[in-house]
């Protein structure tokens, strides 16, 4: 019997900073199922945003589509789950820093793959090293862009699957 256990992936969107390489990419969680046969595949988005009100917040919400949620530039294929209850409680619990300038999307990203590397049972088959996620996640969108995949003569494409890399199989599964 082949597993169809969920994935966890890495989501990288536009940050809408331009002139800092750092901040150029806003950086999150998708998790949805590892079969995604259907146009629309229900999945969920975990990530902080800079709330204009109250700084940094948590959010967690269900996306229509995990394959190809608003904004989304490409995702990166980093771990099979074993235990979504554990791994949403990890994302809840990763504390959310208001008062350091210097915090970013990305810092809490780091912080919840060291989190799930120290819990041990929240995923199964995995990388987690922000050291090798990245660079390999700001290379994958810097050469989908250069090869015009983001143009906006593209834009009638919006809802197709985005580009996505697997960490797993070194592989892309989505091009």
């Amino acid at each position: 019997m082949v597993s169809n256990k969920k994935r966890l992936y890495i989501a990288l969107y536009p940050s809408g900073v331009v002139g800092n390489e750092e901040q150029k990419y806003h950086w999150g969680f998708l998790a949805g199922p590892k079969i995604e046969d259907e146009e629309e595949v229900l999945g969920m988005r975990y990530h902080v945003k800079n709330h204009p009100l109250h700084s940094w917040v948590f959010e967690e919400c269900q996306v229509t589509n995990v394959k190809s949620t608003i904004n989304l530039l490409a995702r990166i294929l980093i771990a099979k789950v074993e235990d979504e209850e554990r791994l949403t409680a990890i994302f809840r619990n990763t504390p959310v820093v208001k008062d350091d300038p210097n915090w970013r999307c990305r810092t809490w990203v780091q912080a919840v793959l060291a989190s799930i590397e120290r819990d041990g049972r929240a995923v199964g088959t995995s990388n987690l090293s922000w050291a090798e996620i990245e660079p390999l996640g700001r290379e994958y969108v810097g050469k989908k862009a250069e090869r015009g995949r983001y143009a906006v003569s593209r834009i009638g494409n919006m809802n197709l699957p985005k580009p996505t890399w697997d960490m797993l199989e070194h592989r892309e599964i989505v091009p």
